[in-house]
């Protein structure tokens, strides 16, 4: 960027600062004319910049990652988890759930903010500012479809090849592509939404082509669009693009996966590494991201200056599908770190904590950890999973097999064949935690079989047991894997259809 980069430079970022503030933009010197905003100067240009990054950054992380894994396989309620997720634990979903709700309206949310700039800049782009402007379409463009990507991953069907062509069935979404307050619109399907994905996509490509990949880049970039597109790609079963996206990113090698215990420390700890294509900016003051504090909760007791409370843990299956030396199983999971508390019982060795989302000690104040990490979109390790699944699903088995090698080498895991089979297994140990799970399941037509609890927390009472619970198996044509439409849009707009399975107003 021109002008715009300079202000980034010595703002440090200054302006993104309402880190969850869904309608961050500038409130003085804007001009409304015929309903719409209009941006006059360089400063509205900035600040509306600042407001969408601010907007892409808060609907990452937090409860936007946490909901789906705790609904699926990979982790257990403990016996102290006050029915925090309760609902989606437990898999009785309904359209009146806040985290539902909340992943719905936020996302739409942010999506009228990018509607809004991209609207003003095709109307107006201040004089000197033009090349700047262009830069940030492309950052909109960007973030719009990756809002409309997770939309649809949670609130439609898997996409199916003759999705693209089926006007009259397979709902997904709504699509509002200018902002409006009086429009009511119905679900497009699920086909519409995937093409305004990739024309959003293709949109971004033009306008940051010129924009170069680097490690942890704090906006979009090209390798940031290539990315996205590549699990667009493989959602849509082009397996022949997915593979050209990755390939791209994985042999210009600017990314690496971490290969050491050093490595891994500082990638997942301190948010220093070299795997992020993406990574936003954040600090303990006015840049702070979502925490993700469901899985360690620390704080503190009478007995320990320092405990774990953990509400969930990580389930058997979780835990049992690394293998001996694996760096992930090492850095990801304790046992000894501290005490873990629950309903007022200490436990130290008997089972393992998920502490991925620790936290990094740079963005919390005092010596306890909150599970806030710096928001990493898109990272490497997650390419070399979609290269493989790729070329496993179009036929190359063999290069399936070299790029899942690639990673589990670095992670110092057993390497494999490359059947879809272990590139499933792979996806399960490797982004755990990331909000992926959900759309791998339904990409795959799966479900799960089992959740049971490891077997040392089941012996000290420390997990809520029963069907419910630790018994608890989805079937692949389970309808919970497509969530509710809120029962609040329900009510306002009366086009819009529920999925099946789900009250309208529950």
């Amino acid at each position: 960027m021109k002008k715009i980069f300079k202000y980034i430079l010595t703002a440090g970022l200054v302006a993104m600062t309402a880190a969850c503030d869904m309608n961050l933009q500038p409130t003085d010197s804007v001009v409304v004319e015929n309903g719409k905003v209009e941006i006059r100067t360089g400063q509205e240009l900035f600040s509306f910049y600042m407001g969408i990054l601010s907007n892409f950054r808060a609907v990452h992380n937090g409860y936007f990652y946490t909901t789906e894994e705790l609904m699926l396989d990979g982790f257990n309620a403990t016996s102290s988890y006050g029915n925090n997720y309760g609902d989606v634990h437990r898999v009785e979903i309904k359209a009146g759930d806040d985290y539902i709700e909340s992943f719905w309206s936020d996302h739409y949310t942010v999506i009228k903010n990018y509607n809004i700039l991209i609207d003003a800049l095709h109307d107006y782009i201040p004089e000197g500012y033009e090349a700047d402007a262009n830069d940030i379409l492309g950052n909109a463009f960007l973030f719009r479809a990756d809002a409309y990507l997770q939309l649809i991953r949670h609130f439609a069907p898997a996409y199916r090849k003759d999705d693209i062509d089926d006007t009259t069935g397979s709902l997904g979404v709504p699509l509002v592509v200018h902002y409006s307050l009086s429009e009511r619109p119905a679900r497009a399907t699920i086909g519409e939404v995937y093409e305004q994905i990739v024309e959003d996509l293709d949109s971004a490509y033009v306008r940051l082509k010129e924009v170069p990949g680097e490690i942890g880049a704090l906006t979009g970039t090209i390798d940031a669009v290539r990315a996205l597109q590549a699990r667009a790609a493989l959602d849509m079963g082009d397996y022949k693009l997915a593979v050209a996206k990755t390939d791209t990113l994985i042999k210009s090698k600017i990314y690496s996966l971490a290969s050491t215990a050093a490595a891994m420390e500082t990638e997942f700890r301190e948010d220093g590494g070299n795997e992020p294509i993406m990574q936003m900016a954040a600090n303990k003051s006015d840049e702070k991201p979502s925490s993700i504090s469901v899985y360690t909760n620390c704080g503190s007791s009478l007995q320990y200056s320092l405990c774990f409370k953990s509400l969930y843990l990580p389930s058997e299956k979780l835990v049992n599908a690394y293998s001996d030396g694996d760096l992930r199983k090492a850095s990801w999971f304790t046992n000894s770190l501290y005490y873990t508390e629950v309903n007022g019982s200490y436990y130290r060795g008997d089972f393992y904590t998920f502490i991925k989302y620790l936290g990094n000690p740079e963005l919390y104040s005092g010596k306890t950890p909150d599970g806030t990490q710096a928001v990493k979109p898109y990272t490497i390790s997650e390419i070399y999973l979609i290269n493989a699944e790729a070329n496993a699903q179009g036929g190359d088995r063999n290069a399936a097999k070299t790029s899942l090698n690639v990673l589990q080498n670095a992670r110092k895991a057993t390497a494999t064949s490359g059947s879809l089979g272990n590139i499933k297994n792979e996806w399960f140990k490797e982004t755990v935690g990331q909000g992926l799970r959900l759309s791998c399941l339904k990409r795959w037509g799966d479900g799960y079989e089992e959740r049971k609890g490891q077997a040392g927390a089941i012996r000290d009472n420390a997990l809520m047991t029963g069907d419910r619970y630790t018994e608890k198996s989805l079937d692949a044509d389970d309808y919970h894997l497509v969530w509710p439409i809120p029962a609040h849009d329900m009510r306002l707009n009366p086009n819009l259809i529920q999925n099946p399975g789900y009250g309208t107003a529950d």
